[in-house]
């Protein structure tokens, strides 16, 4: 099969770490058409490619018209059980749409996933229909449904307590890195084994893209344990500020929850969850958003509609119809390019 081609007077390259600034402006104007609701600023951006798992040089690109950026895609090899995966992350500037760009990028990322030996994703926002007719018109199918669920923090938040014998332990603020990170990682990595989307993580991309991410708000966060100190329940909670800058209004990510399996049915997320609301609104947050798999098998949907959320938008992952079943849902999305969520 012949290589991908550029469209006639662009040109590409490997992104940099000094292309953040050019990479939130090329975001900031796609959010204007496609209305997303995701706001990145230069510093988010300059961490996620500083990501100890991503390689710059094979896995990412940025399309230049003169030099101006008008396309990128950045790719995440994730590796599980059952064999691996590449992820996309890719948008093209709305003026720049209808050229083939869209379809070169995808070529890429199959080739590189082939490459890989690795199954590949795509997921997109289901209202935006360029995104959606790509995916589509390149022979991919849906495989999962996601939804970003809103709730508003002016309506009042009922306490919940944790079940006897469990003590709630707040992580910030002054969040202990040291004390905290090992045990956290451990119950996530515990808790998420066998969902869709889910793939043990090391320190390193544990620390980068959760405790130490500058949205990382351990104030709003807490762990639940046992009297020997073993987490059994945990959430992480988000500030980007990127966002608050742009809409006005504080909004408290919950980015993950998670509890160990023995101890599910117990109410723990929700008594967590209504703790962040909680501590959201004695710091002036105005709503609280999340990501939940909709076929999450632990009932994770129920928890955040009881506590007083609501859908506010949804995505699909697609997968290549030529992928073998065994390897189209094998492991991970990836964390948290700005919104994105573990369950």
């Amino acid at each position: 099969m012949p290589p991908p081609v550029l469209p006639a007077a662009l040109q590409h390259r490997p992104m940099h770490p000094d292309d953040a600034p050019a990479w939130a402006d090329l975001l900031a104007v796609i959010e204007e058409v496609d209305g997303t609701g995701e706001h990145h600023s230069a510093a988010d951006l300059a961490r996620e490619l500083a990501d100890p798992d991503l390689d710059l040089d094979h896995d990412s690109v940025l399309v230049l018209d003169g030099g101006r950026p008008v396309a990128y895609q950045v790719l995440r090899l994730r590796a599980g059980p059952d064999g691996n995966v590449v992820h996309t992350d890719g948008g093209v500037h709305p003026a720049f749409r209808a050229r083939g760009l869209g379809s070169y990028l995808l070529d890429l990322a199959q080739r590189r996933a082939g490459d890989l030996d690795a199954g590949l994703q795509v997921r997109v926002p289901a209202h935006v229909a360029d995104a959606v007719a790509l995916a589509e018109g390149a022979g991919f199918v849906a495989a999962r449904w996601w939804s970003t669920l809103h709730r508003d923090l002016t309506r009042p938040v009922e306490p919940a307590p944790l079940a006897e014998g469990l003590e709630l332990h707040l992580l910030g603020p002054g969040y202990d890195a040291v004390r905290w990170d090992e045990p956290l990682r451990a119950a996530r990595n515990a808790s998420f084994a066998g969902h869709f989307g889910s793939a043990p993580e090391s320190a390193d991309t544990f620390a980068h893209h959760r405790t130490g991410s500058r949205a990382f708000r351990s104030e709003c966060s807490a762990a639940a344990c046992t009297p020997d100190g073993q987490v059994v329940g945990f959430l992480l909670a988000f500030e980007f500020d990127a966002r608050t800058a742009a809409t006005g209004n504080r909004d408290l990510y919950v980015m993950t929850v998670g509890t160990l399996e023995p101890w599910r049915g117990r109410g723990i997320g929700g008594a967590l969850l209504a703790h962040a609301l909680l501590r959201a609104q004695e710091q002036g947050f105005g709503s609280s958003s999340l990501t939940v798999d909709e076929e999450n098998a632990t009932g994770a949907l129920g928890v955040y509609t009881r506590a007083g959320y609501g859908v506010a938008s949804r995505a699909v992952t697609y997968v290549p119809t030529l992928w073998p079943a065994s390897r189209r849902f094998p492991v991970r999305e990836s964390p948290d390019s700005g919104a994105r969520v573990d369950g």
